[in-house]
């Protein structure tokens, strides 16, 4: 694991940098999510209100590679997602800097109202066109060590995927009368088929609550995941179930997706 900083922690320059673009920085705090590694993230108070940080150091390559498709992505996503505000890369570090979602994260539980507002923009999400050599890697491309080729045929596609639906990434934004989900942390977005989007949620709609029966029929509303075969699906789970199988009960979750 990264060492964390707090933001008076991180290199002076660094700071004086950030705050070009902020302005003074009056207050900061450090949060955790679900499983980001970062160095530094956080919400930084300066006088026009807060802006969510992430920072890390140019050598860890496995985060810049988060940053690069978090950038690259903003113009494409920014209905659904947090605005970029600025990339700053000062000092070997990186920090990306995103407008601050007012609101809180969104409940998966079974039956509540916050399920319709997820359903509603991963739809919209899904008529998104990616242009054309976007170059971001497949999720066939996650899963070449765990599959042969065969399986990753299977999971071969062109849609946008946020990849990485933790309920800590599901903001609900109040805006008036209509609240509306906004997506955060697409660092790990790769291209693929719309269903698969769906499978990934499985999981998340089980720690929701969800019995196993319950998420599979929420699934089952979408138009595109009964364009799923079976192999398709099994072929998602063996990749899922492999990058977590020192987990025996995540494991068994996964499995479940395959009960009918």
């Amino acid at each position: 694991m990264s060492t964390r900083y707090t933001w008076p922690e991180l290199p002076e320059g660094l700071r004086f940098a950030v705050e070009s673009v902020t302005g003074p920085v009056l207050a900061s705090d450090r949060i955790s999510t679900w499983h980001s590694d970062a160095p530094f993230t956080g919400t930084l108070t300066t006088d026009s209100g807060k802006v969510f940080a992430k920072a890390a150091p140019d050598h860890d390559t496995a985060t810049m590679e988060q940053y690069r498709r978090e950038t690259l992505l903003a113009p494409i996503v920014n209905r659904f997602a947090a605005p970029l505000l600025g990339h700053v890369a000062e000092h070997g570090w990186t920090v990306l800097l995103f407008g601050f979602v007012k609101g809180g994260q969104a409940d998966l539980s079974p039956g509540h109202t916050d399920l319709g507002y997820l359903s509603a923009t991963l739809q919209e999400v899904q008529q998104i066109r990616p242009p054309h050599g976007l170059a971001l890697p497949t999720l066939a491309d996650q899963w070449t060590k765990y599959l042969d080729g065969d399986q990753r045929s299977l999971l071969s596609g062109n849609h946008l995927l946020h990849n990485d639906l933790v309920p800590s990434n599901v903001m609900l934004r109040r805006a008036g009368y209509r609240d509306q989900v906004v997506l955060v942390d697409w660092g790990r977005a790769v291209l693929g088929p719309a269903w698969a989007e769906y499978a990934g949620l499985y999981m998340w709609l089980l720690f929701s609550g969800h019995h196993p029966a319950q998420a599979r029929a929420w699934l089952a509303r979408f138009p595109a995941w009964s364009m799923a075969s079976r192999a398709a699906i099994r072929a998602y789970v063996a990749g899922a179930t492999a990058e977590c199988a020192d987990s025996p009960e995540h494991v068994a979750r996964w499995a479940s997706l395959l009960d009918q």
